[in-house]
C-alpha cells in the first residue's frame, strides 16, 4: 500500500489542510510553530489508531484534550481522512475482491466490474471529551481519477455518529470484560498459602479486607473486587475458590461472547446496505493497514547507545546477520565518512553480558552530536526498514555537510519507504531535485499548506542569478540590497525601532551592487513573484546618479516592487550620528591595543566628522566625474535591424558607436569637471556628510582617535548603538512598511 494524500481536519492549528500528489520523499518546510509537526503527529495518531485493525480505538492518542481541537472548538470531532488514499495492489485488490464475494455473493458482477486502479480511502474521527474515542468514519474505493456518475465512490464501510457511539460502547463492554477475566485469573493464580492463611487468621472473613488492600487488588475494578471479596468469603476449601474462581470467569466470558455477537441498535452502511454488524473484510482491509510498518522521530530524539550496540553485536551471531551488518556499516561510512562497529563490553560477566559501539575506533559516547544524531537516524531504519517514515527536524545537531549527507541518505531510502520530513531548514529545499516540497504557514492561528512548484521555479529563474529557491518560497516579502552589511544593519535598526521582521517573515536578497540590478530586475523573476504575491523592495545606494538614472531604475520595475534609492550616498551615510560614533570608538578601543587612546567625546567627534569630511571633497568631485565620463561601454548589435546587413557591417558600426561614445567622453571631459566642481561647491555646506562616501568618512574618523572601521562588520555594530530618533525618518517609515507590509 502507499500513500497518495492526506487530509486533516480540526486539529490543533491544522483546521482544514491537506497534501496532495504525495510522492516518495516529501518535505514539509516553514517556521517554527507553522504547523509541521502538527500535521505528521495526525499522521501518526492515524496509523496508532489502526493497529490491530480494529475499527474503534477508546484511547486514541490525540484528541482527550480541548486544545487538540482547532480553536478549542469540541462541537465536531477531529476527521484525519489522511486522505488516506492507498492504491491497492492487484494481489491486495483480489484478496479484498474475494472477501467482498465471500459476504455479498449477490453482488458479484458488481464486484468484478471494479475498476482495477481503484485507490482505498480511509477516514478516521476523533470524538471530543469527556468520552474520546476514535473510530473508522469511512472505508471506501476511489477511481485514479475524480469520482464520475461512471466511476463513483464505494463504500466499504461508513460508519454514523449513533452507529460510532453504539460500537464504542460496546468496546467498552467488551475490554472491561476481557480486563475482568485477565484480572480474576492473576488475582486467584498462586493463592493458596494466603488463602490459608486468612482463614486460619479469621473464619468469619474479618481479615479479608485487609488483605485485599495489600495484594493487588487495586489492579480489579470495585464491581469485579466485590466479586472476589464475596468468592474468598463463600470459599470453605482452596479447591472450591478455584472451581468458584474458574465458574466465574466461564460466566464472564459467556458474556462476553453475548455482547460480540450483539448487533448494533444503528446499523452501518456495508457494500451489500446496511447492516447489523461491520463486516469482516472491513476489518481484514484495516488489519492490513494497521500492520504497516511506521517510524516516527520527534524532534526530541533518544539518544543512540547501548541497546543499538547490542543489536549491531546480536548480528554477529546470527546466521545472515553478518552480512546485514555489513551493509549498516558501509552505508554509515559511505554518508558519515566513519566505521562504526560494536563489541562486548569489558570488565562484565557472561551472564551480564553488555555492548559497547566504536566510532573511528572511540567510543561513540566520546563523539560529536552530529554524529550521533545522524547515527539515530541512520540505525533506526536500518534496523526496523519502516514502510513509512515520519521525522521532525532532521537537520538538528547536524552542520550543513552532514545535512547534505542525510537528504542523500533519505533520497535513497525513499525508493523503498514513503518519507515525510518537517524541517525549518532552507538547506533540504536549496539541495535540489526535490518534487515534493510543501510549504507550511500560519495565518490567524491557522495552518495553511502550500505544495510549491520547484520545477517551474527552476525554469523560470535563470540559474546564474544565484537566488536561493528557499528565498523565493519562504518568505511573503522579499528585501533586495546591495551586500550583506547593508541587510545586517537594516536588522539592526529594525530591532532598534522594535520591528520583527523575521516574524514578519521578510528575507533578504544580496544582488551584489546596484550594477546586478537589471541582472535581478528581470520580467521573470517579478512574474514569478507576483505570482507567489510576495511583495518586494530594492533598496540601492544613490552613490553619483543623477536624477535621470535613478527614475530610470524606477522605472524599469513600475509596480511589481517600490525602488528605494537612498537620498544619501551609501547606507553608512546614515550611520552618522556623533553619540553612537562615540559609544563606538570607546567600545573599539576596550577591544585594541591602542596605548594612550585619544578619548572621544561628542565635541570630538563632531570636529573630526567635519575636517574629515573637508579632506575628501576632492574624492567626491573625482567620484562624480568618473560616474560621468567612464561608465560601462557595452557592445550592442540590433539583430532586429531591417534591411538586414552581414555580420561584419553590424560589428563594424557597433564598435564605431562604442569609439565615438568614449570619444565624446573625452572631449568633455574639461566641461563635465567643471560642472561637477561647482555643483560640489555650491551644495557643500549643507550637504557634504551626504556626498561623502560613508564608509571612508567612518573610517577616516575612528582613525583620528586610534581605531578603523570595517565596512563589512563594523556597519551593523555601529547601526546596533543608535537610539530610535537617531534613525532617519524615513529609514523608519520603510522599516515600518516591510514589518507591517
Amino acid at each position: 500500500m502507499r500513500l497518495e494524500s492526506v487530509s486533516v481536519k480540526r486539529y490543533r492549528s491544522a483546521e482544514n489542510v491537506e497534501l496532495s500528489n504525495i510522492g516518495d520523499l516529501n518535505v514539509l518546510i516553514g517556521k517554527n510553530n507553522a504547523g509541521k509537526s502538527t500535521i505528521l503527529t495526525a499522521m501518526r495518531a492515524f496509523f496508532l489508531c489502526l493497529r490491530g485493525g480494529s475499527v474503534v480505538t477508546l484511547d486514541p492518542p490525540i484528541g482527550s484534550k480541548a486544545i487538540d481541537f482547532s480553536q478549542r472548538d469540541t462541537n465536531q470531532p477531529i476527521e484525519i481522512r489522511l486522505q488516506l488514499q492507498f492504491s491497492v495492489s492487484s494481489v491486495e485488490r483480489n484478496v479484498l475482491l474475494k472477501d467482498l464475494a465471500n459476504e455479498a455473493p449477490q453482488l458479484k458482477n458488481a464486484i468484478e466490474n471494479l475498476d482495477r486502479s481503484l485507490l482505498l480511502s480511509v477516514s478516521v474521527q476523533m470524538m471530543p471529551p469527556p468520552n474520546s474515542f476514535s473510530y473508522v468514519r469511512l472505508l471506501s474505493l476511489l477511481p485514479a481519477s475524480q469520482p464520475t456518475a461512471q466511476q463513483p465512490e464505494r463504500v466499504l464501510l461508513s460508519v454514523q455518529g449513533l452507529s460510532a457511539n453504539d460500537l464504542a460502547s460496546k468496546y467498552r463492554k467488551i475490554r472491561d470484560l476481557s480486563n475482568d477475566i485477565e484480572s480474576i485469573r492473576n488475582f486467584l493464580a498462586n493463592l493458596e498459602d494466603d488463602f490459608r492463611q486468612i482463614k486460619r487468621d479469621s473464619p468469619e472473613g474479618r481479615s479479608i479486607g485487609r488483605f485485599l488492600f495489600t495484594r493487588r487488588a487495586g489492579e480489579l475494578k470495585p464491581a469485579t473486587l466485590q466479586l472476589v471479596e464475596g468468592l474468598l468469603r463463600d470459599s470453605t476449601s482452596y479447591g472450591d475458590l478455584q472451581s468458584s474462581g474458574r465458574t466465574m470467569v466461564e460466566r464472564i466470558a459467556e458474556n462476553l461472547a453475548a455482547t460480540q455477537a450483539e448487533p448494533l441498535s444503528n446499523p452501518v452502511e456495508t457494500f451489500s446496505g446496511l447492516q447489523p454488524s461491520v463486516p469482516q473484510y472491513a476489518l481484514n482491509v484495516l488489519k492490513d493497514i494497521g500492520k504497516l510498518s511506521v517510524l516516527y522521530l520527534t524532534e526530541q530524539r533518544r539518544p543512540v547507545g547501548k541497546e543499538e550496540a547490542e543489536r549491531l553485536l546480536q548480528l554477529k551471531t546470527q546466521r545472515g546477520g553478518d552480512k546485514t551488518l555489513e551493509n549498516i556499516k558501509l552505508t554509515v561510512q559511505s554518508l558519515l565518512g566513519v566505521k562504526i562497529d560494536a563489541f562486548a563490553s569489558p570488565n562484565t560477566s557472561p551472564q551480564s553480558r553488555g555492548a559497547e559501539m566504536d566510532v573511528d575506533d572511540f567510543l561513540l559516547e566520546v563523539n560529536g552530536s552530529g554524529i550521533r544524531e545522524a547515527l539515530r537516524l541512520i540505525l533506526d531504519v536500518e534496523f526496523l526498514r519502516p514502510t513509512l517514515l515520519f521525522v521532525e527536524e532532521p537537520e538538528v545537531h547536524l552542520h550543513p555537510a552532514l545535512e547534505t549527507s542525510m537528504m542523500r541518505f533519505l533520497k535513497g531510502i525513499s525508493q523503498s519507504c514513503q518519507i515525510f520530513i518537517s524541517t525549518h531548514s532552507t538547506n533540504f529545499l536549496d539541495t535540489g531535485e526535490m518534487k515534493n516540497v510543501y510549504l507550511v504557514s500560519k495565518a490567524n492561528d491557522s495552518t495553511r499548506v502550500q505544495l510549491l512548484s520547484l520545477e517551474d521555479a527552476e525554469s523560470t529563474l535563470p540559474k546564474e542569478l544565484g537566488v536561493r529557491l528557499s528565498s523565493l518560497f519562504m518568505f511573503d516579502r522579499l528585501v533586495f540590497v546591495e551586500g550583506p552589511s547593508d541587510e545586517a544593519i537594516v536588522r539592526e535598526w529594525a530591532a532598534t525601532l522594535g520591528e520583527n521582521l523575521n516574524q514578519a517573515n521578510v528575507g533578504f536578497i544580496n544582488i551584489g551592487g546596484v550594477r546586478n540590478f537589471t541582472h535581478y530586475a528581470t520580467e521573470s523573476v517579478f512574474s514569478f513573484l507576483t505570482k507567489r504575491q510576495v511583495e518586494c523592495w530594492f533598496i540601492l545606494d544613490r552613490d553619483e546618479r543623477a536624477e535621470a538614472e535613478i527614475q530610470a531604475l524606477k522605472d524599469r520595475l513600475g509596480e511589481k516592487a517600490r525602488v528605494l534609492i537612498l537620498e544619501k550616498r551609501q547606507i553608512e551615510n546614515f550611520l552618522l550620528s556623533n553619540f553612537a560614533i562615540e559609544r563606538f570608538i570607546r567600545l573599539k578601543q576596550s577591544l585594541s591595543d591602542v596605548k594612550q587612546p585619544l578619548e572621544p567625546n561628542q565635541q570630538s567627534v563632531a570636529t573630526a566628522m567635519a575636517e574629515c569630511a573637508e579632506s575628501l571633497k576632492q574624492r567626491v568631485i573625482d567620484k562624480r566625474v568618473a560616474h560621468i565620463l567612464c561608465g560601462s561601454v557595452h557592445p550592442q548589435i540590433d539583430w532586429n535591424q531591417e534591411p538586414n546587413p552581414p555580420i561584419t557591417e553590424r560589428v563594424s558600426n557597433t564598435l564605431g558607436r562604442m569609439q565615438q561614445h568614449l570619444h565624446d567622453a573625452e572631449h568633455n571631459s574639461a566641461r563635465v569637471i567643471e560642472e561637477q566642481t561647482r555643483f560640489v561647491e555650491q551644495n557643500w555646506t549643507q550637504q557634504k556628510l551626504d556626498f561623502v562616501p560613508g564608509d571612508i568618512l567612518l573610517d577616516c574618523i575612528c582613525q583620528r582617535f586610534g581605531v578603523r572601521f570595517k565596512k563589512g562588520s563594523d556597519g551593523p555594530r555601529l547601526a546596533a548603538l543608535m537610539q530610535k530618533h537617531e534613525i532617519d525618518t524615513k529609514i523608519r517609515e520603510l522599516i515600518g512598511e516591510m514589518a507591517h507590509g
